[in-house]
C-alpha cells in the first residue's frame, strides 16, 4: 500500500516487503480480481494490485485496454511510425521509421520538432501534469503511482533516430552531436521533470537511460564521462531542491556505471538481474539511506519450474536480508508469455516472506 512505501521512502521499516511489478498477465490479473480485464480494466487492476500486495505501480489503466493484436500478427499504428505486437493485457510497440535515413541527416534535424509525447515508448502513459494527478487519485491508497522519464538523456537518440544512426554520429563527431542534439534533449528533460514533479505526489523521481548492453557500455566510459554524466546533475536540479529522491531505471550491465551514479547524486537504481549482478547493485545501492529494486530474474520467472522460482526468491531474500532500502521487483514486467503455474509459485512465495498477502488467490473469489 502506499502508505508503506512512505514509510519505506523515509528510512523506517514498515511492516511488509515492498515490491514492485508492471502487470500485464491477463490470466494472473483475472484470477485475483474476479473481473474480465477487458471490459473492467481500471478495477481490475486496482483489485489485483491490493490482492497481490503491489505497493509501487507504473501502470494504472484511466479506461479500457484495447483488445491486444493477435498472437503471431503485427499492427501498424494509423498516424505514427511504429508497429504492435502481443506482449499481454497490452501490446508492446516497436519503431520503424525514423526521421533521419542517415548518420548524415542527424546534423539536418530540427529539433524543435521532436516532442515527448510523440514517441510510443515502452513507459505505458505520458509524463503530463493533469495525466499524472488523474492516475493518482484512480489508484488512492492502493500504491504509489510514479510516472517514469523514460528518455532521461542517452535514450533520447535511440528513440529519436534509431540505434544505428545514433552511434554513428555520436562516435563519429561527438562534439558536433553533443551540441546539435543532446544539449537539446537536457532542456527537454528538464522541462518534463518539472511538468512531473509539479504534479506527483511520489516522493521519488523515477528516470530512465539503457546506458548498457547485457555485457556492457554500448560506448567508451569516457564518451559518458565527456557527453552523459556532466548533464544528469542539472537535469535533477529542481527534483532534489524539491526533496525528491533519484530512482535511476536500466536494463543492461550497469556495474560500470554504479559509482558513477552514487557520485552524481542519484538514490536509488531499478534494475534488470541478472544483467546487473545483484552482489554490484548491494555493494554500491545497499548502503542506508540508498534504493535498490529488483532482484527477480524475469527469464527464470518465464522459463524456470515453480521450484526454481521458490528458490529464486528465498535466495534473493538472503542476499538482500538487512538491506533497509531494497523492493522486490522484476524488473522486465509480468508479461502474458509467464505460465501462470509460475506466477502462482512466485506469489505463494512471496507469501512465505511478507510480501503479499495470504488470502491473494481467494480474496474476490465468487
Amino acid at each position: 500500500m502506499k502508505k508503506h512505501v512512505l514509510i519505506w521512502a523515509s528510512g523506517a521499516k514498515p511492516d511488509k516487503i515492498i515490491c514492485k511489478e508492471t502487470l500485464n498477465h491477463r490470466g494472473l490479473i483475472e484470477m485475483v480480481s474476479g473481473l474480465d480485464v477487458y471490459n473492467f480494466t481500471e478495477k481490475a487492476y486496482r483489485r489485483a494490485y491490493e490482492a497481490l500486495g503491489i505497493d509501487i505501480i507504473n501502470r494504472v489503466p484511466t479506461d479500457n485496454a484495447p483488445l491486444p493484436t493477435p498472437d503471431g500478427e503485427t499492427g501498424s499504428h494509423p498516424t505514427r511510425p511504429y508497429y504492435y505486437s502481443s506482449l499481454g493485457v497490452y501490446d508492446t510497440v516497436m519503431r520503424h521509421t525514423y526521421p533521419c535515413k542517415n548518420s548524415e541527416d542527424v546534423w539536418n534535424l530540427d529539433m524543435d520538432t521532436i516532442h515527448y509525447n510523440d514517441l510510443m515508448t515502452p513507459v505505458p502513459h505520458p509524463c503530463r501534469a493533469d495525466d499524472i494527478m488523474v492516475r493518482q487519485q484512480i489508484i488512492g491508497d492502493t500504491g504509489l503511482y510514479y510516472p517514469m522519464l523514460y528518455t532521461t538523456l542517452f535514450m533520447w537518440g535511440v528513440e529519436v533516430l534509431g540505434f544505428e544512426n545514433f552511434m554513428l554520429a555520436a562516435c563519429m563527431e561527438p562534439k558536433h552531436f553533443h551540441d546539435h542534439f543532446l544539449i537539446p534533449c537536457v532542456n527537454k528533460s528538464k522541462a518534463i521533470i518539472r511538468e512531473i514533479i509539479k504534479a506527483s505526489d511520489s516522493p521519488f523521481l523515477f528516470v530512465h537511460d539503457d546506458l548498457a548492453s547485457g555485457t556492457g557500455p554500448f560506448f567508451h566510459p569516457s564518451w559518458y564521462d565527456d557527453y552523459i554524466f556532466p548533464h544528469y546533475p542539472g537535469i535533477f536540479k529542481e527534483a532534489k531542491q524539491m526533496g525528491k529522491k533519484i530512482i535511476f531505471v536500466a536494463d543492461g550491465n550497469m556495474s560500470e556505471f554504479l559509482p558513477k551514479l552514487i557520485e552524481i547524486g542519484v538514490d536509488g537504481f531499478m534494475f534488470e538481474n541478472p544483467a546487473t549482478p545483484i552482489e554490484k547493485v548491494i555493494e554500491h545501492f545497499g548502503q542506508p539511506g540508498k534504493f535498490m529494486i529488483g532482484g527477480i530474474n524475469t527469464v527464470k520467472l518465464t522459463t524456470g519450474s515453480p521450484n526454481d522460482i521458490r528458490k529464486m526468491v528465498l535466495d534473493l531474500m538472503k542476499k538482500t536480508d538487512g538491506i533497509q532500502g531494497f523492493a522486490m521487483a522484476s524488473c522486465g514486467g509480468l508479461h502474458g508469455d509467464i505460465p501462470l503455474d509460475n506466477l502462482i509459485a512466485y506469489f505463494d512465495t512471496r507469501v512465505e516472506i511478507g510480501a503479499t498477502p495470504e488470502d491473494w488467490r481467494t480474496r474476490y473469489e465468487f
